[in-house]
């Protein structure tokens, strides 16, 4: 006996249920007016500021301005997909997009880590460049320069810190600003330092500094953004421990063919194979979905998942016997 059990309450895609619940799982679908608000308030700032280091770079000749102006270029780059991505998620479940549009916040994401890696490789020219052709650097226009951009990345910060850590799409424009907030801490404490000492080869430093920023945050959002496009299991889940929980349910008697993945950030999907007694009945096994369904979901949070009961073949009774037993 196989039963396949398609009519669960996590399972009606369609429903307004499981609609709201899967946005409820995103962490954005509910105060999605807000974060949008606050994307559209970084971007905002991340052009501004990046024009003013533009500007500041050409004023007083450091590459230092310059790498970080070309890191926050790539934040209001970064934030505009982020903002872009986030309508497009919020667009409605249709028959031929059973699960809507929310891995479009897992493209924008991979999108703004190959265009980190891109603006890392020629800032990294930029300052071999300046190694083999030194210039000097005006400190005190650095120095405010470097000051005004480092309050405008500790604002973008604040704005998308809490919303980063559920959201894989957020997270991206977040790295950017985080590591250019690193950046221009560096630009300030290099100002610094050339005002005092003359010491131009500084600005070089900290430039290799930012641009070593961003290559890590490259890193990072390129790994993870990847995981989730490729449907890997989700890195803070173990696929034996997700058996094990299933395992411990009353009358289940074994699990295979067990796949977990990521929709997009904070929705996750599981289908499996669950093994009962062969003498289970089509509400015995119901009863036995439901109580693994919910495991999942108050244990690892997984509130989509599609469950098929297999009975076991060696406690079922063979045809021969059952004409045995029941003779004509």
């Amino acid at each position: 006996m196989t039963l396949f059990m398609p009519l669960t309450r996590s399972d009606k895609l369609h429903a307004p249920e499981a609609v709201r619940e899967s946005e409820m799982a995103t962490g954005v679908h509910g105060p999605r007016l807000k974060l949008e608000r606050r994307l559209a308030a970084a971007l905002g700032i991340a052009i501004s500021a990046a024009l003013v280091e533009v500007f500041g770079s050409l004023w007083s000749g450091s590459l230092a301005l310059l790498t970080d102006a070309g890191h926050v270029g790539t934040d209001a780059v970064a934030l505009g997909l982020s903002l872009a991505a986030l309508r497009i998620a919020g667009r409605p479940h249709t028959p031929q997009m059973s699960f809507g549009y929310h891995r479009i916040e897992v493209l924008a994401a991979f999108v703004n880590a190959v265009l980190l890696a891109a603006i890392a490789s020629s800032l990294a020219l930029a300052v071999y460049g300046r190694i083999a052709h030194p210039q000097a650097v005006q400190g005190e226009t650095m120095f405010a320069i470097g000051l005004a951009g480092l309050a405008a990345n500790l604002t973008i910060v604040s704005l998308l810190g809490r919303s980063a850590q559920r959201n894989i799409n957020i997270r991206g424009a977040f790295l950017h600003a985080y590591g250019d907030t690193l950046g221009s801490v560096g630009v300030v404490a290099g100002a610094v330092l050339i005002a005092v000492t003359r010491f131009v080869l500084v600005d070089t430093l900290i430039a290799l500094f930012i641009v070593v920023l961003i290559g890590a945050s490259t890193v990072r959002l390129l790994r993870d953004s990847a995981r989730i496009i490729l449907e890997g299991t989700p890195a803070d889940l173990r696929p034996e421990e997700v058996a094990e929980a299933i395992r411990s349910i009353p009358a289940v008697r074994g699990v295979h063919d067990l796949h977990v993945w990521t929709v997009t950030s904070g929705l996750v999907v599981l289908t499996g194979h669950l093994s009962v007694a062969g003498n289970a009945t089509v509400q015995e096994a119901a009863r036995i979905v439901e109580a693994v369904q919910q495991r999942l979901r108050d244990r690892f949070q997984i509130t989509h998942s599609t469950l098929q009961v297999d009975s076991l073949q060696d406690e079922m009774i063979a045809p021969a016997d059952v004409t045995r037993m029941n003779p004509p």
